[in-house]
């Protein structure tokens, strides 16, 4: 099943999404209870629904950029700080794919921020 950002809910696994990478901060480095270092960034991914922080870890975390197309596949969201995010995670994967006319710009997108979200 395709997801969109709206129908996606805490307890939703197996998630295959498209989204546009809205925003990006920079990578940070975050100590785990088992004591081991890792790269993690957040992006605000969005598609016509909606968006939703997107987290990566490690080497996922350079995988994208600003304006990118990706295809998530596998992916899970949890709430984290009371907010939803959508996880890659090990068993999950991420590929940036080749620009498609049909899904939204980030300008469009980012024009969204702070209005209701509607489907087209």
């Amino acid at each position: 099943m395709l997801y969109t950002v709206r129908g996606l809910d805490a307890n939703a696994r197996g998630v295959s999404i498209r989204l546009r990478v809205i925003s990006k901060n920079e990578v940070r480095t975050v100590k785990t209870k088992d004591g081991n270092e890792h790269r993690v960034v957040d992006a605000r991914v969005g598609d016509r629904t909606g968006s939703i922080i997107l987290t990566l870890w490690d080497e996922k975390a350079e995988q994208i950029s600003e304006g990118d197309l990706i295809d998530i596949e596998n992916g899970y969201v949890n709430r984290f700080k009371g907010r939803l995010r959508l996880n890659v995670g090990k068993y999950g994967s991420l590929e940036k794919i080749e620009d498609d006319n049909e899904f939204p710009k980030r300008t469009e997108l980012l024009a969204r921020r702070g209005r209701r979200w509607k489907s087209k």
